[in-house]
């Protein structure tokens, strides 16, 4: 460890608030409004919080590989969370940082000239490596965990969002109603095969009516999933029901050749909770 490195460091730490200063200045002619036109005043603290992490974490690569690599670690976690919590793009974080990269090495340049004779062009060359590398792998480790929460998060809302959009309705003890509303797309047609059938075993179901008279369009590879999803329900003990088939629709199953004869079909489900003598019941 070198001590022209050590004094570096220190400057750079010494000079850490009128770094995060000049970045928040800065910041004003960013691209995200969270940046550049936030009115949350704690918004600005705790981007002053983490640009001085990002300093240390960046002047620590001077003196120990070690320590610098677990800052990196804290600091990616950090920002990379807090960027996803506030929609961030990626490309708008990557440009605030490069603006602290930017204020950061003039800083380093300032240092250098205040030293005059004692610092040689090698100690330059060498400082220039260590600190573009360090930014280098900020940015991946960013990069990385940014895409690992984004991902996660992403994830859990399309579970959500399948979920609400293929809901069970336990009317009468041992019978349900799926109704499915919108749009029915391949991916959406397979997951009802996936989750549904464990949900209806969950549930203790042998009877589902399941209801698509507020599907507009079903190709024919969401009618072939379909007609798979209701073979499963039977195999399982669940007897399947279906309501509000559209000419269209029936007409793509008959192309196919997919037999629903086997199948319970029924115009409307007022008409198949009624014949099949459920609505007596309730």
């Amino acid at each position: 460890m070198s001590s022209i490195n050590e004094q570096l460091y220190n400057y750079l730490i010494e000079n850490s608030p009128h770094i995060s200063q000049q970045w928040l200045v800065e910041k004003r002619n960013f691209t995200d409004p969270f940046y550049s036109n936030n009115p949350n005043p704690s918004i600005d603290e705790l981007l002053k919080e983490q640009n001085a992490l990002t300093i240390r974490t960046v002047a620590t690569s001077l003196l120990d590989e070690k320590t610098f690599s677990e800052l990196l670690e804290t600091w990616a976690e950090t920002v990379a969370k807090n960027r996803v919590e506030n929609n961030i793009a990626i490309h708008n974080v990557i440009e605030a940082l490069n603006k602290t990269r930017e204020i950061i090495w003039s800083y380093v340049e300032r240092f250098v000239q205040g030293q005059a004779g004692d610092i040689t062009t090698k100690d330059v060359l060498k400082w220039s490596a260590i600190y573009n590398q360090s930014f280098d792998r900020l940015i991946f480790e960013f990069s990385k965990r940014y895409y690992y929460l984004f991902t996660t998060r992403l994830n859990a809302q399309q579970m959500l969002i399948r979920e609400l959009s293929s809901p069970i309705i336990p009317i009468l003890e041992k019978v349900g109603v799926l109704p499915i509303v919108g749009d029915v797309d391949t991916y959406r047609a397979k997951s009802l095969s996936d989750e549904i059938p464990q949900k209806c075993i969950e549930l203790g179901l042998d009877k589902l009516f399941i209801d698509i008279s507020g599907v507009s369009i079903i190709d024919t590879m969401v009618a072939n999933e379909l007609y798979k999803f209701m073979e499963v329900l039977s195999l399982l003990g669940i007897r399947p029901y279906i309501s509000g088939i559209r000419p269209e629709v029936a007409h793509t199953s008959v192309q196919l050749g997919l037999d629903f004869g086997k199948i319970s079909t029924f115009s409307s489900l007022k008409q198949a909770l009624l014949r099949t003598g459920v609505y007596k019941n309730m």
